[in-house]
């Protein structure tokens, strides 16, 4: 009987046994590790991407105007259409000009009349001189000549004046070109009015000669560009590369968005026409004046004023707090130039709600 149940104890024992191993369940969770904040840990970079130094712009024309008519009146002539290159004072087009012939043929008919009255009066006072010197004429005589002839002058000049004033009225009935260039918009055709005030536009012209690029550089950046800085820009979305000078850089910050107006010259050829209106961007790393070595964190990164500031250290899954200084170079970057090494890694973003020795684990 002993013996009998000393044999079901052990059976009992390995079964209970077998069974525990072959079901056994995973351990659960600690509540240490189940509470971790999952963050986003990054080190330091070593060197600045080329990418960060990139500022965008957009190419405009040196020259471009808005043509109107100097007078009022209907279109009579289109000379051009939009794409046409156009020369310097070349007609674009010309407002119906019957009236205005008119009144130039009639001004010049009385400038006519002017000059006949001025020779006969200068031929008149030459007789009278010669009469008043023999002693055939009285004093007056001769002033009464002087001053006829004067009058003539004077309605000659004023009617040379009046043809000149109609001349200069024709000529502005047309539409000249000021500069070369290319026109881009036609905004008036055939038989529409125009006016002169306010002025009606009728043709858009560009110098796509003379191109340049207008860019907005963050003021963390403007200090290292200097007048002459040669550089590459990259149209987008083609990718075609052209070269560019810096012409200006600006001495205002703008208070909103914190940038310094450059405007740089396209300088070179270029394998397709280069277009304003066209939005590029500018290298100033490969014009070799920002210093891109050291150890580098996104802005993000780093809680800053000044060059004074901490990170959120990572270490044996919590995160301990590190003063650091820092160097604003570039837009989002700042330089670590004490307090970190390239080895150790921080939060990615400094705002998060974590104290010292927050429990965390890096998620990516």
């Amino acid at each position: 009987m002993i013996r009998r149940m000393w044999m079901a104890a052990v059976l009992a024992a390995v079964f209970t046994t077998g069974c525990g191993k072959s079901g056994a369940q995973p351990a659960l969770p600690t509540q240490e590790a189940s509470s971790a904040m999952g963050v986003k840990a990054i080190a330091p970079a070593t060197e600045l991407e080329g990418s960060v130094t990139r500022v965008t712009g957009q190419v405009r024309s040196k020259q471009e105007a808005t043509l109107s008519a100097q007078a009022t009146g209907t279109i009579a002539k289109m000379l051009v259409k939009v794409g046409d290159k156009v020369k310097k004072g070349q007609t674009l087009a010309v407002l119906d000009t019957s009236n205005v012939v008119i009144g130039v043929e009639q001004a010049r008919a009385v400038k006519a009349a002017a000059d006949a009255a001025l020779q006969l009066a200068t031929n008149n006072l030459e007789r009278t001189r010669k009469v008043a010197e023999g002693g055939g004429i009285a004093a007056a005589g001769l002033d009464q000549a002087e001053i006829g002839q004067k009058q003539a002058a004077a309605q000659a000049a004023q009617a040379a004046a009046a043809v000149r004033m109609a001349e200069e009225n024709l000529r502005d009935m047309a539409i000249i070109a000021p500069f070369d260039g290319v026109i881009t918009a036609r905004m008036k055709n055939i038989g529409d009015t125009v006016a002169m005030m306010p002025p009606t536009p009728v043709f858009s012209l560009v110098d796509v000669g003379g191109l340049e690029v207008r860019a907005l550089v963050p003021e963390s950046v403007v200090d290292k560009i200097k007048q002459g800085t040669k550089t590459h820009g990259t149209v987008s979305p083609s990718g075609m590369r052209f070269e560019v000078a810096v012409a200006t850089v600006g001495s205002v910050v703008d208070t909103t968005n914190r940038t310094v107006e450059v405007l740089a010259d396209v300088v070179g050829q270029t394998t397709q026409p280069l277009r304003p209106g066209a939005l590029v961007d500018l290298d100033f790393s490969a014009a070799g004046e920002v210093d891109d070595k050291g150890l580098f964190l996104p802005t993000q990164a780093v809680s800053a004023r000044g060059q004074e500031g901490f990170v959120w250290v990572v270490q044996d899954g919590t995160v301990r707090k590190r003063d650091v200084r820092v160097e604003r170079v570039l837009p989002g970057y700042v330089r670590i130039l004490q307090g970190l090494g390239a080895d150790e890694r921080v939060l990615a973003d400094s705002s998060l709600d974590v104290k010292e020795g927050t429990a965390v684990r890096v998620v990516q």
